[in-house]
Order: C-alpha cells, then structure tokens, then sequence
C-alpha cells in the first residue's frame, strides 16, 4: 500500500494552490500539533482519513483504498466572508481537479465523490469554513 503516494496526490497540488494566492497561505497537513499556533493571520488545514484498504476480487485483492479528505480553512474574524470564500472555494476547485486527469499504465490513480460543504464556524479567533469528500485511489503497478 502506498499511502505517501496516495496523500501526494491531494497534497501537492493544495499546497501549491495556496501558494499562487496572493498573499500566499500556509497549508498544515497531518500529523501536526496544534495548528492554530503556528499561524499568525489565515491558514489552511488539510486532514486525510483512509478506511477500506483493499477489495478481495476474483483473482486476488485490488489496492483500492477509500478514504475522506476534509479541507478546512482558517481566516480572520470580522473581516467579511469574500476572503474565506476565496479560501475555501481554491480547496474546492484542487480536489475537483483530480477528476479531470486520465488513468495512467501504471502509479496511483484518485477519483473524488460530491464535495460537501462549506459548513462555517465562527466560535474561535477564526472564522472557519469546512469542505469534505470521500475519495477512491487506485494503486496500478
């Protein structure tokens, strides 16, 4: 199972979606502590869960692995809701992105579902806005 590979292929083009805005944005991904400290202003948090890892199938098991991928993305308190709309909404168009390429021979392949959200949160020093999608990665050798 190649979960690097797998999480690369949400991570990398988010991260670098985010560094194109203007002013960029840092993206914290798993396995970091507390987030909300190692920002001062605006930041984007990115959390992959993988469930089922393999499907048995006639002639052996597949590497299909299923997972969520929740984007959530931290922007100042009463400064109006463009700004977080602009944050969330370049998570949005990264992870649709991913249902645009082609099948390759041979490394990972990922299909995304519905995209959920945005859901808001204002009752931290940040105004809050969340989107999720379950997501299948194929893994072809």
């Amino acid at each position: 199972m190649n979960y690097q590979g797998i999480r690369s292929k949400f991570e990398a083009p988010i991260k670098t979606a985010y560094a194109s805005l203007s002013p960029a944005v840092p993206v914290f991904f798993d396995n970091f502590g507390d987030v909300t400290s190692d920002a001062d202003s605006e930041f984007i948090y990115v959390n992959i869960q993988f469930g089922v890892t393999t499907e048995i199938g006639l002639t052996g098991s597949l590497d299909n692995v299923r997972g969520i991928v929740t984007v959530r993305a931290f922007a100042e308190k009463d400064k109006g809701p463009a700004r977080s709309q602009t944050l969330i909404n370049t998570a949005f168009t990264s992870i649709e992105t991913l249902n645009n390429t082609g099948q390759p021979t041979s490394g990972i392949h990922v299909r995304t579902g519905e995209v959920t959200g945005p859901t808001f949160e204002d009752d931290r020093p940040f105004f809050v806005s969340t989107i999720e999608t379950n997501f299948q990665a194929t893994v072809i050798s």
